[in-house]
Formats: C-alpha cells, sequence, structure tokens
C-alpha cells in the first residue's frame, strides 16, 4: 500500500513537471522568436528628431534566454517538491478507507470469519443519509397514528406510539452520531451549575426507577460551576442514566464531589447478570456519550464494571466566571442547532 502512495506522488508530481516542461517551452521558444525578429526604437524626449532603432544580438537573446532557464529552474523544482509532496498527502488520504479494510481483512482468521469489517468514513455518511431520510415518513406515520387513534384500541395505539418513539429516538441518536464523525456537530461553551444539571436529570428518571421499585439516590451537592455544553452534557448525562436503568439492577447511587480542580461525577449500579431480549440494544446509548465527550478532550470519561457493578466516572474542570442559568432559554443560535 506504501508503493502504491509513492507511485501516486510520483504520478502526480510527473504530471506538475511536464506541465512546467510544456509551459516553459512555450515560453521560451515564443520569446526566443520575438527577439530574434523584433526590433527597438528608443526616443529622446529632448530631441524629437532624434530615434534610435535596433534588434537584439545572438549573445544579447542568449543572455536573456539562460536567465529565463535559471529562473525557470529556480521555481520549478521546488514547485515539483511541493508537487510531490500534495500528491503523496492526497494518495495517503484517498486510500485510507482501502488501507483500513486491507489491515482488518488480514486479522482475519478461519475461527471468526462472520467478523464485521468497518469502514468508518463511508459507515458514518451512510448512516446520516439513511437516518434523515427516515425521519420524515417516522413523523408522517405518527400523526397518522394519532388521527386514527378513536379508531383502535386505546392499548394499540399506546404500544404504536411507543415503538414508533423508540425507532425515532434511535434514528435521532445515529444521526447524532454521524454528525460529530463528519465534524458537523457545533459544541456551544457556556459555564453552567453541574450539580443542578445533574439533580435535574436525576429527578426526572427518579420517577422511571420507582415504578420498578428502584431508586435514584442523590448525595449532598454544592454549586459545581463547569464549562462545557450544556446540551451535549444533558444528552450525556440522560444516556448514562438510560443505560443504568435498561441494564442495570437495584438502586442507581450519584455523587458529586470537587477533587484536585475538577468536578468528580460517579454514577454507579448493580450489573445484571445477563441482558433480557426486552433490554438488549445496538449500544447507541454509550456511543453517543463516547461521540460527544470526544468532541470535548477537557472532560474526562472512564466506565468500569466489576463483579456485580456498574460504575461510570466523568470529571469536569473548574470553571470561572458567570453561572448560566439552565432554566433560561438558549440563545437563538443554539436553538438553530438543535432543531437542525
Amino acid at each position: 500500500m506504501k508503493s502504491l502512495r509513492w507511485r501516486l506522488a510520483a504520478w502526480f508530481g510527473g504530471s506538475v513537471v511536464l506541465i512546467l516542461v510544456a509551459f516553459f517551452g512555450f515560453t521560451h521558444y515564443f520569446l526566443s522568436s520575438e527577439l530574434h525578429h523584433k526590433n527597438w526604437q528608443r526616443d529622446y524626449p529632448d530631441h524629437p528628431d532624434w530615434k534610435l532603432h535596433g534588434s537584439y544580438s545572438e549573445a544579447e537573446i542568449d543572455d536573456i534566454m539562460g536567465e529565463l532557464i535559471e529562473t525557470s529552474l529556480l521555481y520549478g523544482v521546488p514547485l515539483t517538491g511541493v508537487a510531490i509532496f500534495i500528491g503523496f498527502a492526497l494518495a495517503h488520504k484517498s486510500l485510507r478507507p482501502i488501507a483500513n479494510l486491507n489491515d482488518q481483512l488480514q486479522t482475519i482468521r478461519a475461527p471468526d470469519l462472520s467478523r464485521r469489517i468497518e469502514l468508518p468514513e463511508v459507515d458514518a455518511e451512510f448512516r446520516g443519509l439513511v437516518a434523515h431520510e427516515l425521519r420524515t415518513p417516522l413523523a408522517i406515520l405518527r400523526l397518522k397514528v394519532e388521527q386514527v387513534g378513536d379508531r383502535i384500541p386505546p392499548e394499540l395505539a399506546e404500544q404504536l406510539q411507543t415503538e414508533l418513539h423508540q425507532i425515532t429516538h434511535v434514528i435521532d441518536q445515529s444521526l447524532l452520531i454521524a454528525k460529530a464523525e463528519q465534524g458537523r456537530l457545533k459544541l456551544q461553551l457556556r459555564t453552567f451549575d453541574l450539580a443542578q444539571l445533574v439533580t435535574d436529570v436525576a429527578e426526572d428518571f427518579a420517577l422511571l426507577a420507582q415504578e420498578n421499585n428502584r431508586w435514584v439516590r442523590l448525595f449532598p451537592m454544592r454549586p459545581s460551576p463547569v464549562q462545557a455544553d450544556p446540551k451535549h452534557a444533558r444528552q450525556i448525562l440522560h444516556n448514562l442514566f438510560t443505560n443504568a436503568l435498561k441494564h442495570g439492577q437495584g438502586n442507581v447511587h450519584v455523587r458529586l464531589t470537587p477533587r484536585n480542580r475538577r468536578f468528580v461525577l460517579i454514577i454507579a449500579n448493580g450489573l445484571r447478570a445477563r441482558a433480557s431480549a426486552q433490554t438488549e440494544t445496538l449500544g447507541l446509548g454509550l456511543r453517543v456519550v463516547d461521540t460527544l465527550i470526544g468532541l470535548q478532550p477537557e472532560i474526562q470519561y472512564r466506565r468500569r464494571s466489576g463483579t456485580g457493578s456498574y460504575l461510570v466516572r466523568l470529571s469536569f474542570p473548574i470553571a470561572d466566571g458567570p453561572v448560566m442559568n439552565l432554566t433560561d432559554p438558549l440563545p437563538f443560535r443554539q436553538v438553530a442547532d438543535a432543531v437542525n
């Protein structure tokens, strides 16, 4: 693969050299012809009647053409080097998916022939296109279910709405991942109280936990100003609590404490021995968490599973300055990004 990159780079550089040679050759021929056949005239303003006519000698023409060749070499050689470098960079970028595919194929052995081959560049674009195309028909389907709600049993209508909501959620998650991988997800950094955000999200999930005789236990928290994207931070917490309730067991313990100029958030819960068919998912929730945290390298993230327990640790740097009230409406630009 490396030799192919160099061949493509050499081809690109050679093409540039041929273009430069053709350009300077044509320039040399045209200028030489003009100098051999063109006469020059010099006027003297103080003596209007004086006019001096002449032509270039062979020595003068050779001197001019020699300077042209020297200038061509002076600029042509560095341009050729730059062209080869650009050609190698373009070849490297263009062949990266093929090199990735080749590396994955070389690691496949007879026992794991069914292993999936991943192409991140292609997968991200494909996921984005599919997710975007599915949003409109799903919205239409939900509206139709609402319109015929009085003509079908209430239980069936509720089940349909629940399933459609779940499918819409999966599509939105996939679209979010695709946007992030394509570099189209913008951050809106704000200074806000992490304790307030954790409390708001945890209180919502506490209601869901009580339906299954579980509890979300919040340890006492003090104001915790951090700088991050509040919309993405809420999405991260939402997915972590969803994962704890869907795939965990027992109570969920939430603790936020200051440590070494950072605020450390810990979410811990029991771990189920084996996921049931109803709780098995595509793993999009934690992948969204990984994706959003990858956009904010100042946030440290670690998860750990042990014997019957699962723990997630998030660490935010302490921020200075005015704190945004999370109940205030978002600026227009951030609302537009959230809608789009």
